[in-house]
Protein backbone atom coordinates (compact mmCIF):
# COMPACT_ATOMS: atom_id res chain seq x y z
CA UNK A 1 0.00 0.00 0.00
CA UNK A 2 1.57 3.24 -1.46
CA UNK A 3 2.09 6.18 1.68
CA UNK A 4 0.66 9.08 0.14
CA UNK A 5 1.50 11.35 4.04
CA UNK A 6 2.37 14.90 3.21
CA UNK A 7 4.99 16.69 5.54
CA UNK A 8 3.42 19.25 6.59
CA UNK A 9 5.41 22.77 7.76
CA UNK A 10 3.87 24.74 10.76
CA UNK A 11 3.15 28.45 9.78
CA UNK A 12 5.67 29.53 12.74
CA UNK A 13 8.52 26.97 10.71
CA UNK A 14 7.60 28.81 7.23
CA UNK A 15 7.95 32.15 8.58
CA UNK A 16 11.35 31.45 10.62
CA UNK A 17 12.98 29.96 6.98
CA UNK A 18 11.24 33.55 5.14
CA UNK A 19 13.20 35.10 7.91
CA UNK A 20 16.70 33.52 7.88
CA UNK A 21 16.62 33.51 4.01
CA UNK A 22 15.78 37.47 3.92
CA UNK A 23 18.11 37.95 6.10
CA UNK A 24 20.96 36.04 4.40
CA UNK A 25 20.05 37.59 1.25
CA UNK A 26 19.98 41.03 2.26
CA UNK A 27 24.14 40.23 3.97
CA UNK A 28 25.20 39.57 1.08
CA UNK A 29 23.76 42.29 -0.88
CA UNK A 30 25.32 44.13 1.30
CA UNK A 31 28.55 42.92 1.41
CA UNK A 32 28.47 42.74 -2.61
CA UNK A 33 27.83 46.81 -2.62
CA UNK A 34 30.47 47.22 -0.13
CA UNK A 35 33.05 45.61 -2.00
CA UNK A 36 32.14 47.04 -5.04
CA UNK A 37 31.61 50.88 -4.45
CA UNK A 38 32.48 53.43 -7.20
CA UNK A 39 33.98 56.81 -6.22
CA UNK A 40 34.27 59.14 -8.50
CA UNK A 41 37.58 61.67 -9.24
CA UNK A 42 37.88 64.15 -11.34
CA UNK A 43 41.21 65.72 -11.78
CA UNK A 44 41.16 69.72 -11.46
CA UNK A 45 44.58 70.12 -10.77
CA UNK A 46 45.42 71.82 -14.67
CA UNK A 47 47.17 75.66 -14.84
CA UNK A 48 44.87 76.17 -17.91
CA UNK A 49 47.40 78.26 -19.35
CA UNK A 50 46.97 77.51 -22.85
CA UNK A 51 43.65 79.14 -22.18
CA UNK A 52 44.39 82.25 -20.35
CA UNK A 53 42.18 82.11 -17.46
CA UNK A 54 40.65 79.07 -15.38
CA UNK A 55 39.00 76.36 -17.08
CA UNK A 56 36.94 74.26 -14.23
CA UNK A 57 34.92 78.08 -14.07
CA UNK A 58 34.24 78.42 -17.33
CA UNK A 59 30.41 78.55 -18.00
CA UNK A 60 28.76 76.04 -20.59
CA UNK A 61 25.36 77.41 -20.82
CA UNK A 62 24.89 78.23 -17.45
CA UNK A 63 27.04 75.42 -15.69
CA UNK A 64 30.60 75.53 -14.96
CA UNK A 65 32.84 72.85 -16.87
CA UNK A 66 33.46 71.41 -12.45
CA UNK A 67 29.56 71.55 -12.40
CA UNK A 68 29.32 69.02 -15.01
CA UNK A 69 31.99 66.77 -13.91
CA UNK A 70 30.95 67.05 -10.62
CA UNK A 71 27.08 66.27 -11.47
CA UNK A 72 27.85 63.22 -13.95
CA UNK A 73 29.93 61.01 -11.68
CA UNK A 74 27.14 61.93 -8.86
CA UNK A 75 24.90 59.81 -11.20
CA UNK A 76 27.22 56.58 -11.22
CA UNK A 77 29.22 56.73 -8.70
CA UNK A 78 28.46 56.84 -4.42
CA UNK A 79 31.22 59.94 -3.99
CA UNK A 80 32.96 62.18 -5.52
CA UNK A 81 36.50 63.59 -4.96
CA UNK A 82 38.09 66.42 -6.94
CA UNK A 83 41.78 66.36 -7.28
CA UNK A 84 43.27 69.89 -6.65
CA UNK A 85 46.98 71.35 -7.40
CA UNK A 86 46.74 73.56 -4.14
CA UNK A 87 44.67 74.27 -1.65
CA UNK A 88 41.59 76.38 -2.67
CA UNK A 89 38.70 77.73 -0.44
CA UNK A 90 36.52 75.79 -3.09
CA UNK A 91 33.14 74.21 -1.49
CA UNK A 92 30.20 71.74 -3.37
CA UNK A 93 27.63 70.19 -1.22
CA UNK A 94 29.08 66.15 -0.60
CA UNK A 95 32.51 66.45 -2.31
CA UNK A 96 35.37 65.62 -0.90
CA UNK A 97 38.54 67.54 -2.44
CA UNK A 98 41.87 66.32 -1.99
CA UNK A 99 45.00 67.65 -3.32
CA UNK A 100 48.23 66.25 -5.51
CA UNK A 101 50.62 64.47 -3.18
CA UNK A 102 53.53 66.43 -5.07
CA UNK A 103 52.90 69.43 -6.55
CA UNK A 104 53.24 70.28 -10.32
CA UNK A 105 53.87 66.90 -11.53
CA UNK A 106 50.94 66.60 -13.78
CA UNK A 107 47.60 64.34 -14.07
CA UNK A 108 49.69 61.26 -13.20
CA UNK A 109 50.22 62.03 -9.76
CA UNK A 110 46.68 63.59 -9.51
CA UNK A 111 45.16 59.96 -10.63
CA UNK A 112 47.49 58.91 -7.71
CA UNK A 113 46.33 61.51 -5.08
CA UNK A 114 42.76 60.77 -5.97
CA UNK A 115 43.08 56.65 -5.78
CA UNK A 116 44.69 56.69 -2.48
CA UNK A 117 41.93 59.21 -0.86
CA UNK A 118 39.04 57.11 -2.50
CA UNK A 119 36.99 55.37 -0.17
CA UNK A 120 35.80 52.96 -3.12
CA UNK A 121 36.93 49.89 -4.53
CA UNK A 122 37.33 51.68 -8.17
CA UNK A 123 37.45 54.83 -9.34
CA UNK A 124 35.66 56.63 -12.32
CA UNK A 125 38.27 59.32 -13.96
CA UNK A 126 37.30 61.91 -16.08
CA UNK A 127 39.35 64.98 -16.52
CA UNK A 128 37.54 68.41 -15.36
CA UNK A 129 38.18 69.93 -19.32
CA UNK A 130 36.19 66.80 -20.92
CA UNK A 131 32.76 67.81 -20.63
CA UNK A 132 30.87 65.83 -23.53
CA UNK A 133 31.86 62.43 -22.20
CA UNK A 134 28.14 60.91 -21.35
CA UNK A 135 26.71 59.56 -18.25
CA UNK A 136 25.89 56.27 -20.34
CA UNK A 137 29.41 55.63 -21.70
CA UNK A 138 30.99 56.29 -18.04
CA UNK A 139 28.34 53.94 -16.57
CA UNK A 140 29.30 51.25 -19.19
CA UNK A 141 33.52 51.32 -18.13
CA UNK A 142 32.33 51.26 -14.81
CA UNK A 143 30.02 47.53 -14.74
CA UNK A 144 33.46 46.69 -16.88
CA UNK A 145 35.68 47.19 -14.34
CA UNK A 146 34.76 44.09 -12.13
CA UNK A 147 37.01 41.40 -12.92
CA UNK A 148 40.10 44.18 -14.24
CA UNK A 149 42.73 46.35 -12.39
CA UNK A 150 41.45 49.01 -15.19
CA UNK A 151 39.38 49.88 -18.09
CA UNK A 152 40.80 52.33 -20.55
CA UNK A 153 39.15 53.52 -23.62
CA UNK A 154 41.61 53.00 -26.69
CA UNK A 155 41.17 54.57 -30.33
CA UNK A 156 43.09 55.49 -33.40
CA UNK A 157 44.07 58.85 -31.18
CA UNK A 158 45.64 56.67 -29.07
CA UNK A 159 44.78 55.99 -25.10
CA UNK A 160 42.56 58.29 -23.33
CA UNK A 161 43.60 57.47 -19.36
CA UNK A 162 41.72 60.04 -17.83
CA UNK A 163 38.38 58.71 -18.92
CA UNK A 164 38.60 55.40 -17.45
CA UNK A 165 38.12 53.38 -14.09
CA UNK A 166 41.15 52.74 -12.02
CA UNK A 167 40.62 50.00 -8.75
CA UNK A 168 42.89 49.93 -5.73
CA UNK A 169 44.87 47.84 -6.51
CA UNK A 170 46.44 49.96 -9.32
CA UNK A 171 47.55 52.15 -6.63
CA UNK A 172 51.18 50.59 -5.74
CA UNK A 173 52.35 50.57 -9.11
CA UNK A 174 51.62 54.14 -9.89
CA UNK A 175 53.49 54.94 -6.56
CA UNK A 176 56.82 52.80 -7.11
CA UNK A 177 56.49 54.46 -10.95
CA UNK A 178 56.50 57.82 -9.62
CA UNK A 179 58.99 57.27 -6.90
CA UNK A 180 61.23 55.10 -8.90
CA UNK A 181 61.75 58.74 -10.94
CA UNK A 182 60.15 57.46 -13.98
CA UNK A 183 58.71 59.38 -16.99
CA UNK A 184 55.05 60.91 -15.32
CA UNK A 185 53.43 59.93 -18.70
CA UNK A 186 50.97 57.79 -17.81
CA UNK A 187 51.07 56.56 -21.48
CA UNK A 188 53.97 55.00 -20.50
CA UNK A 189 53.28 53.84 -17.42
CA UNK A 190 49.81 52.05 -18.84
CA UNK A 191 52.22 50.38 -21.75
CA UNK A 192 54.27 49.06 -19.02
CA UNK A 193 52.01 47.75 -16.68
CA UNK A 194 51.55 44.71 -14.79
CA UNK A 195 48.77 44.36 -14.25
CA UNK A 196 44.92 43.55 -15.45
CA UNK A 197 43.49 46.25 -18.27
CA UNK A 198 40.81 46.28 -20.26
CA UNK A 199 40.82 48.47 -23.67
CA UNK A 200 37.73 49.55 -24.53
CA UNK A 201 37.90 49.69 -28.44
CA UNK A 202 36.64 52.13 -31.16
CA UNK A 203 33.69 49.79 -32.38
CA UNK A 204 33.00 49.53 -28.73
CA UNK A 205 33.37 53.58 -27.94
CA UNK A 206 30.93 54.53 -30.73
CA UNK A 207 28.23 52.59 -29.48
CA UNK A 208 28.18 55.56 -26.89
CA UNK A 209 28.92 58.11 -29.70
CA UNK A 210 31.60 59.64 -31.94
CA UNK A 211 35.32 59.42 -30.31
CA UNK A 212 35.98 62.64 -31.22
CA UNK A 213 32.94 64.18 -29.86
CA UNK A 214 32.66 62.14 -26.31
CA UNK A 215 36.52 63.10 -26.07
CA UNK A 216 36.99 66.38 -26.76
CA UNK A 217 39.41 68.18 -24.60
CA UNK A 218 38.98 71.59 -24.08
CA UNK A 219 42.42 73.45 -23.96
CA UNK A 220 42.17 76.88 -25.93
CA UNK A 221 39.55 79.41 -26.70
CA UNK A 222 39.40 78.36 -30.13
CA UNK A 223 38.70 74.78 -28.76
CA UNK A 224 35.79 76.15 -26.12
CA UNK A 225 34.42 77.59 -29.11
CA UNK A 226 34.21 74.38 -30.33
CA UNK A 227 32.82 73.06 -28.11
CA UNK A 228 29.76 75.25 -27.78
CA UNK A 229 28.50 74.48 -31.36
CA UNK A 230 29.63 70.83 -30.42
CA UNK A 231 27.24 71.17 -27.03
CA UNK A 232 24.59 72.86 -29.26
CA UNK A 233 23.80 70.03 -31.94
CA UNK A 234 23.71 67.51 -29.24
CA UNK A 235 20.72 69.53 -27.15
CA UNK A 236 19.63 69.83 -30.80
CA UNK A 237 19.44 65.98 -31.52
Amino acid sequence: MSDNRTLLVSPHSSLWILLYLLFKYYKEITLFRVITVFSGIVLAGGKSKRMGSDKRFIRLFGKTLLDISIERLRRVTEEVLVVLGDREGLSFKDVRFVFDTERGKGPMVGLLSGLQEMKGQYGVVTSVDTPLVTVDFLGYIKEMALSFDAVIPRWSRGLEPLIAVYSKGVVPFIRDWVYEGKSLSLYLFIEGGNFRIRFLEEEEIKRFGDPEVLFFNVNTREDLARLKTLWRNLRDD
